[in-house]
């Protein structure tokens, strides 16, 4: 791996705290990739009633003239969206999907009103796919490249190999910040309102802060603790092992970025509620925390065993759910165990667990952890209400 793809890498990262970070991260990767821009595109609704939007783009792109593009060929634009889709849930990485799976031949290609309309724009290929395979209604990546050049090589598409998980992990433990952001002035004078635990770490792995959910789970289940010099140890040395590889390299990070829930760390606890969802993020810098270069982590913490509330029509709508197992994910999504549910509706503990292993292949996953971190994706609202945050 070049510096410069390296450094890019650290600079995706630095949006997870700072999401007005994206367009300049996206004009770097631009500029190194010779290509005329990027979208990440997310998706709103159902069926016919879907509505696609531009959550971040590089400066190529004027807001008015992609919002009207989006207005005026949506009918073609969410087509295409649907075959890249398609083409990119054939594998499990991220590759983005050249524009020759939407017509026969180029010429057919231009044919097409969208694509004839990129054309009078200055882009004459695309190339597309999904950052998250759990949830394919968020960050769709698109590259647009310039009429006087061809589609992507394979060193190019190569290098987008390495980076794109980074993206798709920054954009996804981006989204608490970028509500508390919305909200507030920044991220860190408001994270006591996240329902994600939060420990800033610097580059020896001393804590800086914290925030109150982070603890409240040390306090409640001792994985963690600070020790005499300051540093954050987990309470189990396997674990513990795993934080400090990560903390070591930035880029053990975001290998599973197609599937980010692969990225959670399960800690043992007690009872059936035990696990914790741990995650990593290499951090630069933090502009709320001065000039002062970090070079550290922010570690997030998601207590599995607590209710999250989910859109579950978006999941059985995805997943192709029954309404059986929509109850019981809105169930699980409550924090109740197994026997709780079983005595809920009536079943035996044996039938729910069965009904559960059903659920859990259905969604990929391997284990509830997996699964309540996969709710996640799905229409949470990661802020405690202001006035339960004092």
């Amino acid at each position: 791996m070049s510096d410069d793809t390296r450094s890019l890498i650290l600079d995706v990262y630095d949006t997870v705290a700072d999401p007005s970070l994206w367009q300049g991260v996206l004009d770097r990767f631009a500029k190194a990739l010779d290509a005329k821009g990027f979208v990440i595109f997310e998706l709103n609704g159902y069926g016919a009633d879907r509505v696609l939007s531009a959550s971040h783009y590089s400066s190529y792109h004027q807001p008015e003239l992609l919002q009207a593009y989006i207005d005026v060929y949506r009918e073609w634009e969410l087509k295409d969206q649907d075959t890249f889709e398609a083409h990119s849930l054939a594998a499990d990485g991220i590759d983005l999907i050249d524009d020759s799976v939407l017509a026969t031949s180029d010429e057919e290609l231009f044919k097409i009103p969208n694509a004839a309309q990129l054309l009078d724009y200055g882009i004459r290929h695309r190339h597309a796919g999904l950052l998250n395979k759990d949830n394919t209604t968020r960050s769709r990546f698109s590259v647009q490249l310039a009429a006087d050049r061809g589609r992507l090589t394979p060193e190019e598409q190569d290098r987008m190999r390495v980076v794109l998980p980074h993206i798709a992990k920054a954009l996804d433990l981006g989204r608490p910040a970028a509500r508390l952001v919305a909200e507030h002035r920044g991220m860190i004078e408001a994270m006591d309102r996240l329902r994600i635990g939060v420990c800033i770490l610097d580059a020896t792995g001393r804590a800086i802060t914290t925030n109150q959910e982070f603890d409240r789970q040390r306090d409640a289940y001792g994985a963690f603790r600070v020790a005499h010099d300051g540093r954050l140890r987990l309470h189990d040395e396997a674990d513990h092992g795993q934080f400090q590889a990560l903390m070591q390299d930035a880029f053990n990070h975001g290998k599973h970025g197609a599937r980010p829930r692969k990225e959670a760390v399960p800690i043992s606890r007690d009872g059936e509620r035990g696990a914790l969802s741990v995650e990593l993020v290499p951090i630069e810098n933090i502009a709320e925390m001065g000039t002062t270069r970090l070079d550290g982590v922010i570690l997030y913490s998601l207590d599995t065993s607590q209710p999250v509330q989910c859109d579950s029509t978006l999941l059985r709508h995805i997943y192709g759910l029954t309404g059986a197992e929509s109850q019981l994910i809105e169930m699980l999504s409550e924090g109740l165990t197994n026997a709780e549910i079983a005595e809920r509706r009536a079943r035996s503990v044996a039938t729910v667990n069965a009904q559960i292993k059903s659920l859990l292949s259905k969604t990929q996953c391997t284990n509830r952890t997996q699964l309540v971190r996969l709710l996640m994706d799905f229409g949470v609202d990661y802020l405690v209400a202001p006035r339960l945050a004092s």
